[in-house]
């Protein structure tokens, strides 16, 4: 297989990952949400704004992609169970780079010594 080729499959696998990860997390927003046991405020929205169904789905969707990447823009508070889930969110964004890498790295050593003298 080509270098290139590789290389947009892993790219296009990454991206993958990404969206079920941020999806699943946000499925579990919306749960908590329902179940009463943890939701997610928007300080900018009304609160029947907030009540919708399709901003719940929105809302959360862009709280676990922001969580998933960074650490939020503070526009966005998790309350009740969220937090914690949040935290855990947060965490697998952080650490996930650097498994990405030191599997490439591991796996793959060949790779780089192959492209390091090139």
């Amino acid at each position: 297989m080509k270098k290139k080729t590789m290389m947009l499959y892993n790219i296009i696998f990454l991206c993958c990952l990404y969206i079920v990860i941020a999806l699943v997390f946000s499925l579990i927003y919306i749960l908590l949400d329902d179940l009463n046991l943890g939701f997610i405020k928007d300080h900018y929205s009304s609160f029947l704004h907030q009540q919708q169904s399709l901003d719940k789905w929105t809302r959360s969707f862009y709280f676990s992609v922001t969580t998933l990447f960074s650490v939020g823009y503070g526009d966005l508070t998790p309350f009740g169970l969220s937090k914690g889930i949040a935290i855990i969110e947060s965490l697998i964004g952080y650490v996930l780079p650097y498994v990405i890498v030191l599997n490439y790295i591991l796996y793959n050593p060949k790779f780089f010594r192959k492209n390091l003298h090139k």
